[in-house]
């Protein structure tokens, strides 16, 4: 297959893509092309995104409600809390957000897939007992990205059309009013459609490299995603889970 084509049929036919990068020699295209498309379509989507009054109201208040919740627990005074706010109103600036967004767009694609690539080697390894490439694994995690990249543009077009900032193909949707705090609209949040998917293409990546069921491949990485989502969900940083 071109290029292309193994980057359009991983919305079709994504096991028999990655049967091919099994067999063919490593090719850096696999994983470079798809944190290059991803890196433009999230700083896109941070430019989008925090140009919207809406949002930038949206954090104002979340922020506010925050500083809110310190001076009610006795953590900071009324006059710290004003202090702090126009602080963090002098870093959230749309200018500032957008910047931050779109490098960290970029950083986090290719992190994303290297780190992808890295839990496929170690199950390959500690649980198949089976000696994948790193590289090849880079491949397939690369690959495989089309499908968050998917779910990144299906995310920013309800940001933009509901003006709510966690408007993601999610249970978060059933929520009126999303609180990134609390636990349970996170857990929602997490239960996206792009994330089940994404997590069964990886699974369909792993069971060809290393030529076992796709069931056992995606009982591997489903435990994983749903281990790690919690974790994150209960350190406070849910919002990555979505």
């Amino acid at each position: 297959m071109s290029l292309a084509a193994r980057l359009l049929n991983m919305f079709a036919i994504p096991g028999d893509v990655f049967e091919e990068v099994k067999v063919a020699r490593h090719t850096a295209t696999n994983w470079l092309v798809p944190a290059l498309i991803a890196s433009v379509v999230g700083a896109a989507s941070a430019f989008l995104m925090f140009s919207q009054p809406a949002i930038q109201q949206q954090l104002r208040e979340q922020q506010e409600r925050v500083m809110e919740q310190q001076v009610k627990a006795g953590k900071m005074t009324r006059a710290q809390a004003e202090q702090a706010q126009a602080i963090a109103d002098k870093f959230s600036s749309p200018t500032v957000l957008k910047i931050f967004g779109a490098f960290g767009a970029v950083g986090g694609s290719f992190a994303r897939i290297f780190w992808w690539a890295l839990i496929l080697w170690l199950f390959g390894r500690w649980f198949l007992h089976v000696r994948i490439s790193y590289l090849k694994a880079a491949e397939v995690a690369g690959l495989a990205g089309m499908i968050s990249i998917l779910g990144g543009i299906v995310s920013l077009l309800l940001i933009v059309n509901l003006g709510k900032l966690f408007s993601t193909p999610s249970l978060a949707l059933v929520v009126g009013d999303f609180d990134a705090k609390n636990k349970s609209h996170l857990l929602l949040g997490a239960v996206n459609v792009f994330n089940f998917w994404f997590i069964g293409v990886l699974a369909s990546g792993l069971a060809r490299l290393a030529g076992v069921p796709f069931a056992r491949a995606a009982f591997l990485m489903l435990g994983y995603w749903i281990a790690w989502s919690l974790i994150l969900i209960f350190i406070g940083l849910g919002t990555l889970a979505m």
